[in-house]
């Protein structure tokens, strides 16, 4: 018989990051620092791709979007997977300035933001926050 502490670590050590943008070399990036972190990472190189994602695998349990995709906004993006799991947390990234990016989001709940560039233990900190939860 399992106990729920045991359950509890085994359910974190499936939690998943999805990190989604369109930009390969960018996304694999930041996919391959997570992973070397010890994070469950997938990856979306689309809005539509990033939600077919969020509906098929439960085990996600917070999503690093970039906001300037084609196609499909990142706002867009995160409104929809809001509307298919509102417990997920979303971590927003782009090159623009920090208070236009919070006043365009601010009717999303997004758990939080880096401005591009942006350094890779602020990134990791973050997430390592969000999969906590």
């Amino acid at each position: 018989m399992v106990d729920s502490a045991n359950r509890e670590r085994e359910n974190k050590n499936t939690r998943a990051v999805l990190v989604v943008d369109d930009h390969e070399l960018v996304r694999n990036l930041v996919v391959s620092m997570l992973t070397n972190e010890g994070f469950n990472v997938l990856s979306a190189a689309s809005g539509p791709e990033a939600i077919e994602v969020v509906r098929a695998d439960s085990n996600v349990h917070c999503v690093l979007q970039d906001l300037s995709m084609p196609n499909m906004r990142g706002e867009e993006v995160i409104l929809e997977i809001s509307h298919i799991r509102p417990d997920l947390s979303v971590l927003v990234y782009s090159a623009d300035e920090e208070s236009a990016v919070a006043h365009r989001l601010s009717h999303l709940g997004i758990a939080g933001y880096l401005q591009k560039p942006f350094d890779p233990e602020a990134l990791i900190t973050k997430i390592r926050a969000l999969m906590s939860n």
